[in-house]
């Protein structure tokens, strides 16, 4: 017989090793948990500025900020006074949120390095966007910026990033860094000194222009000390002059984490994810359940999407760890995936009402609706998607008006993989007959993806609710290289990049890609166009992410095709190389091992210099 004084302690034990049993057993999933959660919104505040908090650096401090990198040499006494303000406010008033920027940023940092060096940009650049958004995908700003890299919508349309109400890849970590890429070798074409590229890239090229034009300043902090002699709608905001010194503090902080005290993310941290390519109206929620993610460690993979389902009219991309894409794939192949398969686009007419669009294309009004995320029809002109035949059955317990037919509802459940009436009834506290009754149901089968009422009687619909497809908060790709070319197509006049497309069974996407233009490029009649030899991803490419200091490893995925990029090496030999598009004065030099002040001087041009693609220029 076990004696008193031993019962406790063999208790204990007991349920310490009952306690290990389970988290053992939790190990895979919670890892999982813990590392691809979805960050919440957050706004920006990027009004702050340093004052002197009166404290000298320490000897560690001072030295860490007396390093130097490619974009803080050669400052004057009184600019490095300037970012000594930023550096403190970060080392010391702001060593937390010091610390969550880099926690955050680790996830993504690897992957930006690398793509910033295969373009020739320095890799300390890779530190603005935890100017930007302090590494979070889901940060927004009050003027409208969103996104790890803050792009507005237009300039995140002109660089390839969709945003509807389905997707905003402002927020894809991925496709926004290569967006970002674009756009700061464009503004250091357009200035050739990073810290003006820099400070452009906050305020816009044209309010840079204007003031190096108004104070005949040659570099950023020469323009802060003269830019009190413009007018005052040209004069730079305290945000923008604020801007550079803060960026330059991170990168100091950031070269010496360790010694200024910072715990250093472990090299795990960082996303190590492979790219599918995702057919339109694909179920994301029932694709997670299939893959046993939820759908925050899902959503954390993939920041872009903003509902459960994937846009019903286009191709997307979405990110998995690689041991889940042929998994996903499988499902994806089979009936299962599609929600909304046979939806199509409608333009509005003049005269076109709800009710009569419903009727045409016989479905209802809550149907449409719902499908466009309107409460009333848009003008004339406008597109919506009109649902099939699936979602206008999956609405039958819906009037016109958009309410359920029946006594009320607790609220819409679409159905995943795995759920039964029965199942769905406990989760409910409702009964079977409830949920036959509410739906109007003749059958016990249930198709995945289609909508449920959950009955008015429901005890615990907020159970179910957390399950339902909704809309997540707006929140905040791998890459492959181009087909090979099978051929060109003279353009004609009235050809479209969709014709064509269709004709060579490619995305218009992918035809864009190969040829470094946009969808809304216009055609020009005896262009010749590159036609990839087999169809690729319909979404705009990004390289793929990878893991701080793994191997690369060979991703059995269908990836996305990626541009050409900015440097074109001449052949060896070579006395002049070619602008193509997307081509910069600075990777041009870089690729072919000059300066863009020699390749000035061989050409006659400036560094402001517009290149004309097509356009020869001669090595120096």
């Amino acid at each position: 017989m076990v004696q008193p004084r031993y019962i406790r302690p063999l208790a204990l034990i007991l349920a310490f090793l009952l306690l290990a049993a389970g988290c053992a057993g939790r190990g895979a999933s919670d890892d999982l948990a813990s590392k691809y959660h979805q960050d919440d919104e957050e706004l920006i505040d990027e009004n702050y500025v340093p004052r002197d908090d009166g404290r000298p650096l320490s000897d560690a401090e001072l030295k860490a900020f007396r390093t130097l990198g490619e974009i803080d040499r050669n400052l004057s006494q009184e600019e490095t006074a300037i970012v000594e303000l930023h550096f403190k406010y970060f080392v010391h008033d702001r060593r937390s949120t010091m610390q969550r920027f880099v926690d955050r940023s680790a996830r993504y940092l690897p992957y930006i390095k690398k793509t910033f060096a295969s373009r020739g940009i320095p890799e300390e650049i890779a530190y603005l966007s935890m100017v930007e958004s302090g590494g979070n995908p889901n940060a927004v700003s009050r003027a409208g910026a969103t996104g790890l890299w803050q792009f507005m919508p237009y300039t995140g349309k002109k660089y390839g990033l969709t945003q509807n109400r389905w997707i905003d890849e402002r927020r894809d970590p991925f496709k926004a860094t290569f967006a970002a890429s674009d756009y700061l070798l464009k503004l250091y074409g357009d200035f050739s000194n990073w810290h003006l590229a820099i400070a452009a890239y906050n305020a816009g090229e044209g309010k840079i222009g204007k003031a190096l034009e108004g104070t005949g300043a040659n570099d950023f902090f020469e323009l802060c000390r003269l830019d009190c002699n413009l007018e005052a709608r040209l004069q730079l905001k305290d945000e923008t002059r604020n801007y550079v010194p803060r960026f330059i503090a991170m990168a100091k902080i950031m070269r010496n984490l360790k010694q200024l005290g910072f715990t250093e993310p472990a090299p795990d941290t960082a996303y190590d994810l492979a790219s599918i390519e995702v057919p339109a109206g694909t179920n994301l929620s029932a694709m997670a359940h299939n893959l046993g993610l939820t759908w925050d460690e899902f959503s954390g993979m993939n920041p872009g999407y903003r509902r459960t389902s994937s846009p019903p009219t286009m191709t997307t991309t979405a990110y998995l760890p690689p041991t889940m894409t042929a998994q996903a794939q499988s499902w994806m192949a089979g009936g299962d995936s599609r929600m909304y398969a046979d939806w199509r686009e409608y333009t509005v007419k003049r005269g076109d009402t709800l009710a009569s669009i419903a009727k045409r294309n016989r479905t209802s009004v809550a149907a449409i609706k719902e499908a466009n995320g309107i409460a009333k029809l848009p003008g004339a002109g406008n597109t919506i998607v009109i649902p099939g035949k699936a979602a206008a059955q999956d609405y039958a317990a819906y009037d016109d008006a958009g309410t359920a037919a029946t006594t009320g509802s607790a609220g819409k459940y679409a159905v995943r993989s795995g759920d039964t009436l029965f199942s769905l009834a406990q989760d409910w506290g409702t009964s079977v007959d409830s949920i036959r009754r509410t739906n109007r149901l003749d059958s016990d089968n249930l198709s995945v993806g289609r909508r449920l009422i959950i009955p008015a009687d429901a005890r615990s619909p907020a159970r179910g609710l957390q399950r339902a497809e909704r809309e997540p908060a707006p929140a905040v790709r791998a890459s492959a290289e181009i087909p090979s070319f099978t051929g060109t197509h003279t353009i004609k006049s009235g050809d479209t990049l969709s014709e064509i497309s269709r004709r060579y069974g490619v995305s218009v996407n992918t035809l864009c890609s190969a040829n470094g233009i946009t969808p809304k490029t216009k055609l020009q009649a005896g262009r010749k166009l590159k036609v990839p030899g087999s169809a690729s991803a319909e979404a705009a490419p990004a390289p793929e992410p990878v893991q701080a200091g793994k191997p690369e490893q060979p991703r059995p995925v269908q990836q996305a095709s990626k541009p050409a990029q900015a440097e074109k090496p001449v052949a060896s030999g070579s006395k002049s190389v070619r602008v193509s598009s997307g081509d910069t004065l600075y990777s041009l030099a870089r690729a072919n091992n000059t300066n863009v002040a020699a390749l000035c001087k061989a050409n006659g041009i400036t560094p402001k210099t517009k290149l004309q693609v097509g356009r020869t220029l001669r090595l120096p």
